[in-house]
């Protein structure tokens, strides 16, 4: 169980001592249980990391504690009640595995669906830098969108060091850590935003609510919350999420009429390491075929948000398409934690002052 010691490791550094605890009471109880699921992940035919199969077992758990099935150790664990000792934990884990081995196996069958809103706080300092010297109105396309709950993102608060963006008043507000240079400023209109997903989730189903909540880790009552009021918006104003392959959607969307005087920008966070390398390939190649048909006044942009290939850092990458000197090379822009609790800013160039964000239309 050298991947569950490595998780918990991470999240201790992370500062997520509930997720510690219970990556390393599993990495104790699993190899012990040599029942089915211990068996799934150590034949698992893929990277575990890669895969975030570890992720995925937290949420079949969580799902049981949601679901009231384990109230006590687990549910106080998740809810963020007493911390239960390591021998509470490891004995109430045990059991479980064992009776609810099937159901958490097919938590371990499914990619996460975390959808995390705070990442998106990065994708506006995106933004703003790449209107830094020409400041377009964006049409924002999402890879991997999920439940699209980051497609509402002009209807949500955040503030990027002291500058802030989006209505003040939202019921989601977003203020990472901001450390590094000065956070970009400008002016910033989005006037749409469209995902895809190969399995989306609706905001509006109760089924999809619970699953969502399901990823979240042990103890997490800001994340619970945030995703709760996204949630909640996405209700109101549900976001537009098309069902299908990425390369392929992306390859149609960006195959589409883009208007004169507006910014194309596609946005993933956390989505490539579940894509196959064919598909990743496919995803690249249609950025280099939209892209070199981009002028100045009908830019494309794509905005990243991945862990690095050796896994020991995320970071917020930008390339665009200008038709002149703008060719498509991903520079770094940020480093970022995980969940967008802190962004490490580089920039691209040396930012203005001032922010607006709004929204013309959806």
């Amino acid at each position: 169980m050298r991947q569950l010691r490595i998780e918990a490791a991470k999240a201790h550094g992370f500062g997520k001592p509930r997720a510690a605890a219970l990556m390393a009471a599993l990495a104790r109880v699993l190899p012990q249980s040599d029942g089915a699921v211990f068996a799934a992940i150590e034949n698992w035919p893929g990277d575990l990391a890669s895969d975030a199969v570890i992720f995925r077992l937290n949420a079949g758990l969580h799902a049981l504690a949601l679901a009231g099935r384990e109230p006590g150790v687990l549910g106080a664990l998740y809810r963020g009640g007493a911390m239960p000792s390591s021998f509470a934990l490891e004995a109430v884990l045990a059991e479980t595995l064992d009776v609810h081995a099937q159901e958490l196996i097919g938590w371990l069958a499914h990619p996460t669906q975390t959808n995390e809103v705070a990442r998106v706080a990065g994708l506006v300092a995106a933004l703003l830098e790449l209107g830094r010297e020409r400041a377009l109105p964006c049409e924002v396309l999402e890879l991997g969108a999920s439940a699209g709950l980051n497609l509402n993102f002009p209807r949500y608060a955040v503030r990027l060091g002291e500058r802030c963006a989006g209505p003040p008043h939202s019921a989601v507000s977003l203020a990472p850590q901001w450390r590094g240079g000065s956070a970009p400023g400008g002016t910033l209109t989005i006037t749409a935003t469209r995902g895809v997903d190969l399995h989306p989730l609706d905001p509006g189903n109760a089924a999809d609510r619970q699953r969502l909540a399901a990823y979240l880790w042990p103890g997490e009552g800001a994340r619970a919350a945030r995703l709760a009021a996204a949630i909640g918006i996405a209700e109101r104003c549900p976001p537009q999420v098309d069902t299908g392959l990425a390369s392929a959607w992306l390859r149609r969307r960006l195959a589409e009429p883009q208007a004169g005087g507006t910014r194309r920008v596609v946005f993933h966070s956390m989505v490539l390491q579940y894509a196959c390398d064919q598909e990743r390939k496919a995803i690249d190649e249609a950025f280099a075929r939209a892209g070199a048909t981009a002028s100045p006044d009908r830019p494309l942009a794509r905005v990243s948000i991945e862990w690095r290939a050796d896994r020991a850092a995320v970071e917020l990458r930008i390339a665009q398409w200008d038709g002149a000197g703008e060719l498509g090379e991903p520079r770094l822009a940020a480093l970022c934690h995980p969940y967008g609790e802190w962004i490490d800013w580089r920039g691209l160039a040396r930012p203005s002052s001032g922010m607006i964000l709004s929204s013309a239309r959806r």
